[in-house]
This record gives structure tokens, C-alpha cells and sequence, in this order.
């Protein structure tokens, strides 16, 4: 056939993975051959590799090609493809019969070189092409029921599927004969696909801080965000290198990995559709699967732990809980509420305004929190909020912000401190206590001001260190208020020049 009489025709190629006989590059092959037996002149490539047929989202190969057709841009008049299941292995066979219809109503003709049919529009085309739509569909189908079962066999031997290990544990390749091969470093795949894969205890401090953490939380009552707060004033950094979250704290106080135990079928995300959380009765676990880092006794007290905190309590539950106490001691104590399985003794203050009220409303006496303690409790508070609060402006603002410290950040190349004072009453006036001079030493103290009642914050200020070089403390009072009014900002919005 004579050159200027060939026809234009464009291929498309898709394969989910390289280790198969569907790979691009024998498709192509295939394609360019039957090109040249019937006169096409091939001047379009359309290829999506390492792609999964199940849906259209992330095959760009295919969305470039159908674009093309559908705007009037495609420069062919015929499209070539391998075979019907090309198109993709969707769960519904209407979608891949769309797609060549929008290709006929661009009067582009559809080639499928290796299929018996030769797709002329006649009624065995047609029904030929719609049992290879339910055929792909229903193979994507037993394909993944074969690997979940697969999957849950492996698990039940004692062997992990996919993921990463987390802080504290490792991941170790495993023989088909049972053997160690090697420790798998963060992305690293087996070598060998006859391989099984399992956990082991990872570097030493690692492990330290993973029984650290559960010390913190069951012995100090401290909260997952307290605790990586502590984690992160200690220069400690998550296997990722990033600074710890309470997620991160959750994680491994709640995943049964640490004591041992390979869990699986959490959830489930079948042939890429929404993911959905399994009840715990069709979770797939492996006791005892490899060493622990905490003991089962250990994890199961964390659990318990965690059901209590986020148990709701009623007013009236939490009442009989401080008449409980008395009962048992004889008084009641901030100690004694943090020892015993009620609320903190900081959730009976916010609950009812102070623990004395608390105390007054259950009828019982006894030692309570001071005033100065309650008021330590709302600045505690007020400079979380204003934590969240400067980091959001600041980045808004355009800033590069990194904390340094427990309430130390650095903006680009400057560093400031966050200090909530409260109001005093010494000396027979009222006065503030400015600590300046703390490591690591900041370039500015970003002081919050409580008001007389220390019931909210009165003023704003941002306090160059440098301006103050023969003070370690300053002692702002109602006197001598007006030597700082220049260093007072409207807001912390105000502190980076938003305006709200």
C-alpha cells in the first residue's frame, strides 16, 4: 500500500504491572505489527504503565486520549488496542463500552488487534465485546479475593502485609525456609519474592522511648499531646525525622504490634473503593508473632487507660467520686483524684470553675487547689490557644515557622518566646513577672498579660530582648505600665501584620 494512502491511527497500551505478559512494551509490539500488516500509520502513542484498570483516576495516558478525541484535537482516524480489557477492568462493563463509543461518535475507529472479533459493528461484535467487559470485571474480582485470602493465611502464620513498622520496630525479611536474611530498611522491598516479611525490635533508643511513652501515660497520667511535647523539648524526632504529634503517641499505645501481635483486616478497600473500618471480631491476629517491646499485661493496660479517659462522665458521677474518696481517706487531695480512675483533678476545675466549688458541690471538706493553681490551669490554656494562634498568622503571614522549644518558635531567621503572666499582688500593688533571660535565649518575648481577675489576657506585647540588656526579670506594674505601651500590639494577629 502506497505511503500517502496510509491511514492515521494512534495505539493505547496499559498494564498494572511490569511482571506480566500484558506489559506495554509486547502490547506495542503486537500493536506496531498489526499497524504494518494494515496499512496504519502509527502517529499517536497513548501509554499508561504500573497502572490499575479498576478505575480511571491516575491513568493519564488515557485521560490525555480521550481529552484529545472528545475536544476534536486527535490527529488519527483510527485508535489501536491490544484487546476489549485494555480499556480497564471496571466493575461496571457500561464504562469501557462509553469510552468507545465516545471514540465512534469522533468517527474514530476502534481496533482491538488481539481479539477474534474484528469490532465492525455487527451483533457477535457486540456480544463478543460485552463477555470480555464482564470477563475483565470478574477477574479484577477473583483476583482479589485470591489475594485477600492469601494475605490472611500469611498473617495467620505470623508474617506482616504491607505498611510501615512505626517508631520503635523494624521490618525482617524472612526466608521460605524460615531464616533471617536481613533487617529491610523504610521503603526497602524484599529481595526475593518467595520472601515473607515480619517485625523485630528496632535500635535500643527507640525502644527506650517506646517504654518511656507507656510510663508517661500510665504511671505520670500525662496526655498523648504532653507527652510529645516532652518528646520534642528533648530534641527526640519520630522514625520519620519529624516532630512528634498525639497521633503519633496514639499509634503506638494502640497498636497491638508493640506487644507482639501481627493485626490485619483492620479495614478494607476493595477494588479501590471507599475504605471501611472492620469490626474487631473480623480482625485477622497472630498473637505472640514476634517479641514484643511491651509486655500483653502492659498493652491492655494502656487500653483500659484510654477507655477511662474518654469515658463522659456526668456531674452527678463525678460528685460521687469525690465522696468516694472521702469515704476511703478522709480527705480529698488534687493527688488523691489524679490516683484514682476518676476525671484529673484539672477536668473537676474547668468542670465546675475551681475544685473548691467541686468540693462545695459534692459536700464534702478537704484540701483543695489554691487560687494561684486554678489560675496556673486557665494560663496553661490560654497559651495553647495562643500557640495555635501565632502559628496560623504567622504562616498566613507568609512566614517560615519552626518550634524550637516547648513555647519557643523561630520565624525565618528570628526567634521569640511565648510567655502568659499572671496578675500579682505584691509590694501593695499589682505586678507582672517577666522572665527575659531563659535558654535558649530568644530574640523577642512575646508577652500575654492576664487582667486583675487573671480571667483572660488584657494586652499584647512584643519585648526585643536587646532593649533590655541589664535585666534578666522585669516587673511591669500598674505604675509603670506606660514605659512598655510602645512594645503593645492590638492582637496576636497584630504581631505579624494582619489586621482582623
Amino acid at each position: 500500500m502506497l505511503k500517502d494512502k496510509l491511514v492515521h491511527a494512534a495505539l493505547y497500551m496499559r498494564a498494572s504491572t511490569e511482571h506480566q505478559n500484558y506489559s506495554t512494551s509486547h502490547q506495542e509490539a503486537v500493536l506496531r505489527e498489526y499497524a504494518s500488516e494494515h496499512g496504519y500509520e502509527i502517529v499517536g502513542i497513548y501509554r499508561d504503565e504500573g497502572r490499575s484498570g479498576l478505575t480511571i483516576e491516575g491513568r493519564d495516558g488515557l485521560i490525555q486520549l480521550l481529552t484529545a478525541i472528545v475536544f476534536g484535537r486527535a490527529n488519527f482516524a483510527t485508535l489501536l488496542i491490544y484487546d476489549v480489557s485494555r480499556w480497564g477492568r471496571f466493575q461496571d462493563a457500561d464504562e469501557p463500552a462509553h469510552y468507545e463509543f465516545a471514540c465512534r461518535r469522533a468517527g474514530i475507529d476502534v481496533r482491538y488487534c488481539a481479539e477474534p472479533f474484528q469490532n465492525n459493528g455487527g451483533p457477535m461484535d457486540a456480544l463478543f465485546k460485552s463477555l470480555k467487559r464482564t470477563m475483565a470485571a470478574e477477574y479484577s474480582r477473583e483476583l482479589s479475593d485470591k489475594v485477600t485470602l492469601a494475605q490472611r493465611r500469611f498473617v495467620e502464620e505470623g508474617f506482616k502485609q504491607g505498611g510501615s513498622a512505626g517508631f520503635g520496630l523494624r521490618r525482617v525479611a524472612v526466608s521460605s525456609s524460615g531464616g533471617i536474611r536481613r533487617v529491610l530498611e523504610q521503603k526497602e522491598r524484599k529481595g526475593v519474592p518467595t520472601d515473607r516479611v515480619t517485625f523485630t525490635c528496632g535500635p535500643d533508643h527507640e525502644v527506650k522511648v517506646v517504654l518511656r511513652i507507656y510510663a508517661m501515660y500510665l504511671e505520670d497520667h500525662l496526655a498523648e499531646m504532653t507527652i510529645a511535647e516532652k518528646l520534642n523539648s528533648e530534641g527526640l524526632r519520630t522514625d520519620n525525622g519529624r516532630h512528634w504529634q498525639a497521633h503519633n503517641v496514639k499509634s503506638i499505645l494502640t497498636r497491638e504490634k508493640y506487644a507482639g501481635t501481627i493485626v490485619f483486616n483492620r479495614s478494607t478497600q476493595k477494588m479501590r473503593t471507599p475504605r471501611r473500618q472492620n469490626a474487631p471480631a473480623e480482625w485477622i491476629r497472630h498473637e505472640d508473632a514476634f517479641p514484643g517491646i511491651v509486655t500483653r499485661e502492659r498493652f491492655q493496660a494502656a487500653q483500659v487507660e484510654r477507655a477511662r479517659r474518654r469515658r463522659v462522665w456526668s456531674d452527678e458521677e463525678m460528685l460521687d467520686g469525690l465522696r468516694d474518696i472521702v469515704a476511703q481517706h478522709g480527705k480529698v487531695t488534687p493527688d488523691l483524684i489524679n490516683l484514682s480512675t476518676l476525671p484529673g483533678a484539672k477536668s473537676y476545675a474547668f468542670r465546675f470553675n475551681g475544685l473548691v466549688a467541686a468540693l462545695d458541690a459534692a459536700g464534702v471538706a478537704g484540701t483543695s487547689l489554691s487560687r494561684a493553681t486554678i489560675t496556673r490551669f486557665r494560663s496553661y490554656g490560654i497559651t495553647k490557644e495562643c500557640s495555635i494562634e501565632i502559628e496560623y498568622w504567622a504562616r498566613l503571614a507568609g512566614a517560615k515557622v519552626e518550634r524550637i522549644g516547648k513555647r519557643t518558635y523561630r520565624f525565618n531567621d528570628v526567634t521569640a518566646r511565648l510567655l502568659c503572666t499572671r496578675c500579682r499582688f505584691e509590694r501593695s500593688y499589682i505586678c507582672w513577672k517577666v522572665l527575659l533571660r531563659q535558654l535558649p535565649q530568644p530574640d523577642f518575648i512575646i508577652w500575654l498579660r492576664m487582667n486583675d481577675s487573671n480571667a483572660r489576657v488584657a494586652q499584647v506585647y512584643l519585648l526585643p530582648v536587646a532593649d533590655f540588656p541589664e535585666h534578666k526579670v522585669l516587673w511591669p506594674s500598674a505604675r509603670t505600665l506606660d514605659r512598655y505601651e510602645k512594645y503593645a500590639r492590638a492582637s496576636i494577629a497584630d504581631l505579624f501584620g494582619m489586621h482582623i
